[in-house]
């Protein structure tokens, strides 16, 4: 069938055996020429394969360019951009943009939530129908769908309060800022380009100019402090995805290096970095070159995925797990922040070199070493002087910003979103927790090891009350007394608060079980509703249980010996507190500090303009936080104050300050807060181990928090308007507010 129609010649069976030989040598035939002839064969198909593969890549990439394949896709025709135009669609950037002047805020007010449109992806041509912009990357197309899989998500533009445009912005580098600017201008709901977000990683500020796109709100990795739009503008990572799905090793390596430096070229570091001294433990890498002697001419410039140091080849950027800190260097487009916070390599910042990503909502302070550029000379031994604790806990914090933020163009998609939402929340709204909480990994695998977060907040009270609406009774508070046997004095007190204006209920927690409360009849008459709980044990944490019998957000947690707060500075403090919902604001302001003789912290009650801490012998709280109290603080801090009657207070402040990373707020001047007429034997601070118990506690919760001092100092006091002004006493609203 398959021969040439001629009778063969010989025997049938050696015919057969020959044209099988003839025909198939290639691969039954080990004859003396055949290893030529199979040579020959594998080299001309591997060479016709690869062309035909070649061809075909080529021509469908044209293809796909010339958006054959998207023929389905809806298609504008973008507007001829006129010389001079008035259009206020076709003005530039504004330098002078905020929330307030370039945005939109009547279609957002309607919604507690950030409602974002996405308009369908669309194929833009001119006039003769040819393309104007290339089709959308695979990054971006990953930010816009996961808006669309997000809460963020509205279908109906009519209903929306931010628009995403379809046009791939992520490189302005490499497309026409000409044919972006035609077509934004060409979308449906654009008009002058309010409320409309464009994300862009790789762009220059200098040419930003010729972006004519009126009032958008630009998400950018490439921000310079001078060219940032405080409040508007969106500082994001820059991402590589190269490096972000690079693979780590195994297992850990020891970080043997203090500083690395991560270059395109060893040149720049004199350019960058002209003062920091090159010791053992910093390490420099550049790209390799091709003709290096490490890679044996086999390694193309600019691979992403290795680094060559003086003397070695590293893979990148597994290298970066061999440091303990990385720095930044000043063009801020380099994706070295998102590398380092892969490998956990705390970052090292030049001040005013750049605009960290999400800086709203993300504190770096926890997470980075932010240095002036004359201190370079003394960068290493800062760092050595940085102790281990110190850097672990820095670790576990910039590993979860990577893990959180930055791990994906998604997740870097809806922390801008998120951005967006919190600037326009209206209610007093704390994101610090949802910002900056350590994830609960117990290890990742490559030997970054990331605790649990002390305070394990979740559903379905994963955000405190305040967060989630406004305040049900922002117009009054609750008085919670804690008291024992000192009836007497809380008498006093009872009548001293009752004519506060915003007081709407006491509660007295009487925490003596061997004495009952005295009588209905031998409590005194007030205008406020008083209701007496006995307590089941004498215990200081009762103070801070969240009864049902609270029916207000706000608490004044008050001490039964109170008796020098006036009504007007009662009422003052309720409203401060009201416009710092989130915080503890009270009265007696009280300050740590960390002695370096003997390596601890101490516990100080002198005057001064710094506090760390407010008592809660008269302070104003969240009812949440009480919650946390009770529910969610370490069980150990609530033994210890159990066991020694001491540091409640001192235990509210870590919990408020930990959650909230905020300092609290002391309201008015008075200091002196002395019960002038109680006993000595009636006083839990008169006694000689006191304040040796406090400095016992500082350190001992510390260490329950993970050996992390969440408190934070400050400087700031809360007065009335018109406190200390030259004007006539009764035209002050707050006149009972006394000086010390």
């Amino acid at each position: 069938m398959f021969g040439s129609g001629r009778k063969p010649t010989g025997t049938g069976k050696a015919t057969a055996q020959g044209h099988w030989n003839k025909g198939f040598g290639c691969i039954g035939s080990v004859g003396r020429g055949s290893p030529v002839r199979i040579s020959m064969a594998v080299k001309i198909f591997v060479v016709a394969f690869f062309t035909c593969l070649t061809v075909c890549l080529s021509v469908t990439w044209i293809l796909f360019k010339s958006g054959y394949f998207n023929a389905d896709l809806p298609t504008v025709v973008v507007r001829d951009r006129q010389t001079g135009s008035s259009s206020a669609s076709l003005r530039p950037l504004p330098r002078d943009c905020s929330i307030q002047k370039c945005f939109d805020l009547s279609r957002c007010h309607a919604t507690r939530r950030l409602r974002v449109y996405v308009y369908p992806d669309t194929r833009f041509v001119d006039r003769r129908g040819s393309r104007v912009l290339d089709v959308a990357s695979i990054e971006y197309l990953q930010m816009l769908d996961a808006v669309k899989a997000s809460r963020f998500y509205e279908p109906n533009p009519e209903k929306a309060c931010v628009f995403v445009p379809a046009v791939d912005t992520l490189n302005l580098l490499r497309t026409s800022l000409n044919n972006v600017s035609r077509a934004l201008d060409s979308l449906k709901w654009f008009g002058n380009g309010t409320n409309h977000l464009l994300i862009s990683m790789l762009f220059d500020v200098h040419q930003l100019t010729s972006l004519r796109a009126g009032y958008v709100m630009l998400a950018g990795a490439g921000f310079h402090p001078t060219s940032y739009r405080a409040g508007f503008d969106i500082a994001i990572p820059m991402v590589n995805p190269r490096t972000v799905k690079a693979t780590l090793p195994s297992h850990d390596r020891l970080r043997q290096f203090t500083l690395i430096v991560s270059l395109t070229s060893a040149h720049q570091l004199a350019e960058q970095f002209p003062k920091l001294p090159i010791t053992k433990d910093v390490l420099v890498l550049e790209r390799c070159a091709p003709d290096s002697e490490l890679t044996g001419g086999r390694s193309r410039f600019g691979d992403e995925r290795k680094r060559c140091s003086a003397s070695s080849q590293h893979s990148y950027p597994a290298v970066l797990l061999r440091g303990d800190f990385c720095i930044l260097p000043p063009n801020p487009t380099t994706p070295v922040l998102v590398d380092a916070a892969k490998m956990a390599c705390i970052p090292v910042v030049i001040k005013n070199s750049r605009v960290m990503p999400f800086r709203d909502g993300i504190d770096w302070t926890g997470a980075s070493v932010e240095i002036y550029a004359d201190q370079l000379s003394e960068l290493p031994s800062i760092l050595r002087a940085i102790s281990m604790s110190k850097k672990e806990e820095m670790r576990q914090q910039v590993r979860t910003f990577f893990d959180r933020f930055f791990q994906s163009p998604g997740k870097v998609a809806l922390a801008v979103l998120q951005t967006i939402e919190d600037r326009l929340a209206t209610n007093a709204v704390n994101q610090h927790h949802f910002w900056n909480k350590v994830e609960p990994h117990a290890t990742d695998g490559h030997g970054l090891q990331l605790n649990a977060p002390l305070l394990k907040v979740g559903s379905p009270h994963s955000l405190p009350l305040f967060m989630l609406h406004p305040a049900r009774q922002t117009r009054h508070f609750t008085a919670v007394i804690l008291s024992y046997d000192r009836f007497k004095t809380l008498v006093r007190v009872l009548k001293k608060i009752d004519p506060t204006p915003s007081l709407i209920k006491i509660i007295v927690v009487w925490n003596n079980q061997k004495n009952k409360p005295p009588p209905e009849s031998a409590w005194p008459r007030l205008n406020t509703t008083l209701q007496v709980l006995q307590s089941r044990y004498n215990r200081l944490n009762n103070r801070f249980i969240p009864f049902k019998d609270i029916e207000t957000d706000c608490i004044l947690a008050l001490d039964d010996d109170i008796e020098m707060v006036t009504p007007d500075e009662l009422e003052f403090g309720f409203q401060v507190w009201k416009e710092f919902p989130d915080r503890l604001v009270g009265f007696p302001g009280r300050l740590h500090n960390y002695n370096t003789t003997v390596n601890r912290f101490q516990y100080t009650s002198q005057w001064g303009s710094e506090l760390s801490m407010v008592l809660t012998g008269a302070a104003f709280h969240h009812k949440y936080y009480s919650y946390l109290y009770t529910y969610v603080m370490p069980k150990a801090i609530r033994h210890w104050v159990n066991k020694h009657m001491n540091c409640e207070d001192i235990a509210m402040n870590y919990l408020v300050a930990g959650f909230t990373g905020k300092p609290p707020i002391k309201a008015t001047p008075k200091k002196r807060f002395r019960c002038e007429r109680c006993s000595a034997n009636e006083s839990l601070w008169d006694g000689p181990g006191y304040f040796v118990e406090r400095n016992l506690c500082l350190n001992n919760f510390t260490r329950l928090y993970g050996n992390k001092m969440p408190l934070r100092e400050v400087e700031y006091r809360a007065d009335p308007v018109l406190y200390l002004e030259d004007v006539p006493h009764h035209q002050q609203r707050f006149q009972q507010v006394g000086s010390l």
